[in-house]
């Protein structure tokens, strides 16, 4: 055709359908994009969720026996409530400790709180899960019991104080 305008020798219907094509690739490509960092994001966001969901039943569980265990060991109730308690505690570390093993912080404030909750848990977490041991043990016997009561509301304090401090980090 002999008549159609060019530029550079290419005719027009040319480079429209090269910009075309060239603007698709581009849109793909960008919206791909988009769409990967919004599923990031989203799988962040999951994680930083889970661990504040156990986070809270450890800060729950860590303040009830920080409060007070219960003093009379040779009363069946406050031993019951007592071992109910430290359970409620040991389960949550647990939880902690398998949820935050796949859990990927990309918060610099969450992630300092949660490593100083790690490293408050690997001395006072073994602290609690011993005295439970060694609390189903024995029985109710009262001189375990007063040990257990004081190492336990002992540990649950720094336990506490650090689980406040990642809750407090964690973005809205």
């Amino acid at each position: 055709m002999a008549g159609e305008p060019t530029f550079l020798g290419i005719v027009a219907g040319d480079w429209l359908q090269a910009g075309a094509t060239i603007f698709a690739v581009v849109g793909t490509i960008l919206g791909t994009l988009h769409i990967e960092r919004k599923n990031r994001e989203a799988a962040n966001q999951e994680d930083v969720n889970r661990v504040t969901e156990v986070v809270t039943a450890m800060q729950v569980a860590a303040a009830a026996i920080r409060a007070g265990l219960p003093e009379d060991a040779t009363n069946y109730d406050h031993y019951a409530k007592s071992l109910s308690m430290q359970t409620a505690l040991k389960t949550a570390l647990d939880m902690y400790h398998f949820v935050r093993a796949d859990t990927k912080v990309k918060d610099l404030k969450l992630w300092r709180a949660l490593k100083s909750l790690d490293e408050v848990l690997t001395t006072h977490g073994k602290t609690v899960e011993n005295e439970l041991r060694i609390f189903n043990t024995d029985g109710n016997h009262t001189a375990v019991f007063d040990i257990n009561r004081q190492k336990v509301m002992a540990a649950s304090v720094p336990i506490d104080t650090a689980a406040q401090d990642v809750l407090a980090a964690t973005p809205d």
